[in-house]
């Protein structure tokens, strides 16, 4: 915006454009107001008020004009001035007082075209009249008196035309307004009491009351109003508590509520009655506005920072692809594993937590999104492997533990949540790779060994027997490097670093047992992805070459044995992570790059192997974990932020 602002307004206008007037800035009350286009994204000045003044209300009145009313004004004065704005023309015009000065009141229009003010607060008394404005004449008339009085309460207009009004200053009370007959009557009472809370007409009718301050504490209930009974039933809380925060109703019927001495966003869903925490926002702010636009964006203007009014706005998209906060696990990981387990839930094993190796395993539930503890494995590691078996059991062998080099493997079973001991690998090995054959088999290879040797061994587990044995070793030692299963049962090894860094690749064959070089890369590379897409390619992508980090990507064709180079990432990355999404597109997250962790996110298009930025995530990580949910979405767990392990979680929804 052109100005700073908090507790203006911000009106849709019928162009499409949005108005925002008033307000308290830098300098004080604001009379100047000014109009945003969705169109270019550009804000201009437009006619000023005749009174500075904030904690005002606006309404869109029926015929395209803007009525704006009381609020404070200059030294703090009460207001009972009323003026109206037309786009046509970019001029406020004053239009009839109202009957009371009050501030921290409601306006609402009517489905006769009227408006309805009621309470608020005025030289010292807390309001309980209420007026109505008559677009045709320029006058305010009084009507019904409320039951009682309120300030920083909500008004909401029903699908019948009623008028519901909730809360205030030290109330749970409710009750509603009939235009009918102009007269107010109690109905059922709220859980809490609130005030400075946000209210929403929900699709089917009902009313979601949510958040605000009760007496003493600030609140993250929400609860929700049934006009056929007049009943309260308490709905899902927020994830955080929040007051002077903005609510919006999306179109497709879910709602968003932003800020509230805080960046943070949430989506309410009616079906299930939850919450989900949202990208947050680049700011704090409260005593901001938000105004949904056409194309169904939201724009969230303004408000108060952590000290200050702010100029700046910005645009929540519910198209774009979006993260969303997932509960934290109950320890610090990196160099971890997660599985996606044939239930559906997510198994996080091991890795390094704060200051020790771990053996704690834990699993989280899509459906709650949340983490519960299970067995603990026999062993702590880091930098293992965990497979997935036919049989749903998951395989967790070798990394690094307490005496050093692990050569020991464990089953855990999804159906006791018990860990047992399977049998050991003719090999201690770290950092290696693990590959499920199409026969059920488990193919292990590579790695560092005893007295750190860089290995080239290969080894193969049978879940029959729980036995493992020895199959044709790799051409080249590999550390860091990747296996990936292609369309034909094969394995791919792929880069590395054995004596040096390493641009060959490799084949494994399953019914011989023996591994042939197929084409190198254009580069070298270590700690770098690969991806499988449908066509049978396999897409790897950044890690580091012989100059330190890269964003080049190149994808491998079974059909030739011939690397071909594709557009280069947006970033330089190493330790990310890269997950084939439902649409076969490649979500790359995270990393670190030559000014080391990152925060960004970005998506490849193989049908026109292009890098497109997406929606960056809540934390900056690195030697993080990726698993494709169930239902497409991307969990990211833990990793490095800085010198700190994490224990945060996040969804990537596409």
């Amino acid at each position: 915006m052109m100005y700073a602002r908090r507790e203006h307004t911000s009106s849709l206008l019928s162009s499409g454009k949005v108005l925002v007037a008033g307000g308290y800035g830098h300098n004080g009350f604001m009379n100047n107001s000014e109009l945003y286009n969705p169109t270019t994204g550009i804000w201009t000045s437009t006619g000023s008020m005749t009174d500075p003044r904030s904690q005002h209300q606006a309404s869109v009145l029926l015929n395209g004009k803007v009525l704006v009313t009381g609020g404070y004004g200059l030294n703090y004065s009460f207001l009972n001035s009323t003026e109206l704005y037309d786009e046509t023309t970019g001029l406020w015009t004053v239009t009839g007082n109202m009957n009371d000065n009050r501030a921290y009141h409601t306006a609402s229009v009517l489905s006769d075209g009227k408006v309805l003010v009621a309470g608020g607060y005025g030289f010292s008394n807390t309001i309980t009249s209420a007026e109505l404005y008559d677009p045709m004449t320029g006058i305010w008339t009084s009507t019904g008196t409320m039951n009682d009085a309120r300030y920083q309460h909500t008004a909401s207009v029903l699908l019948d035309g009623r008028v519901l009004v909730t809360g205030g200053y030290g109330l749970s009370s409710a009750e509603l307004y009939d235009p009918m007959t102009g007269i107010w009557t109690s109905t059922g009472t709220m859980n809490y009491d609130r005030y400075q809370h946000t209210a929403s007409v929900l699709s089917d009718g009902k009313v979601l009351v949510t958040n605000g301050y009760d007496n003493y504490l600030s609140l993250n209930t929400s609860e929700l109003y049934d006009p056929s009974t007049g009943i309260w039933t308490v709905t899902g809380n927020t994830n955080i508590a929040r007051v002077v925060s903005t609510i919006s109703t999306l179109i497709g019927g879910k709602v968003l509520i932003a800020g509230g001495y805080s960046n943070t966003i949430e989506l309410y869903t009616q079906s299930t009655g939850t919450w989900s925490a949202v990208s947050n926002m680049t700011y704090e702010r409260t005593a901001h506005a938000a105004s949904v636009l056409d194309n169904g964006n939201v724009l969230i203007t303004g408000g108060r920072g952590s000290r200050y009014p702010v100029y700046n706005t910005e645009l929540y998209d519910p198209s774009i692809h979006r993260w969303l906060v997932a509960s934290n696990m109950n320890n610090d990981r990196i160099y971890h594993t997660t599985s996606l387990l044939l239930n559906g839930k997510v198994l996080a094993t091991g890795g390094y937590g704060s200051s020790n190796i771990l053996t704690s395993a834990e699993l989280y539930d899509p459906s709650t999104r949340t983490w519960s503890l299970t067995g603990n494995m026999s062993y702590g590691r880091y930098q293992h492997t965990a497979s997935v078996l036919s049989n749903g059991k998951v395989l967790v062998a070798g990394g690094y533990g307490v005496d050093g080099f692990l050569d020991s493997a464990e089953l855990y079973d999804p159906m006791t949540g018990i860990w047992t001991l399977t049998g050991s690998m003719t090999n201690y090995r770290s950092q290696h790779q693990a590959s499920v054959l199409f026969d059920g088999r488990v193919l292990v290879g590579g790695g560092i060994g005893l007295n750190y040797v860089l290995l080239n061994s290969a080894e193969l587990y049978d879940p029959n027997t729980g036995i493992w044995a020895v199959t044709g070793n790799m051409n080249n030692a590999r550390v860091q490097h990747t296996a990936s299963v292609l369309s034909d049962g094969k394995v791919l090894a792929v880069g590395g670093y054995g004596t040096y860094s390493l641009a060959s690749t490799e084949l494994y064959n399953p019914m011989t047992g023996i591994w042939t070089l197929t084409g190198n890369m254009s580069s070298v590379r270590q700690q770098h992805t690969a991806s499988l897409l449908s066509d049978g390619k396999l897409l790897v992508t950044g890690g580091v070459d012989s100059n330190w980090y890269t964003n080049s990507a190149e994808s491998y064709d079974p059909s030739t044995g011939i690397w071909s180079t594709t557009d280069t990432m947006n970033y330089f990355r190493k330790g990310h992570t890269a997950s084939v999404l439902d649409d076969d597109t490649v979500l790359v997250v995270d990393g670190s790059g030559w000014c080391e962790g990152m925060n960004t996110a970005e998506i490849y298009d193989p049908s026109t192997h292009e890098w497109i930025n997406t929606a960056n995530g809540n934390q900056e990580r690195h030697e993080h974990s990726a698993t494709v949910l169930s239902d497409g979405m991307v969990l990211i767990t833990g990793g490095r932020f800085g010198s700190a392990c994490l224990n945060s979680a996040e969804l990537y929804q596409p």
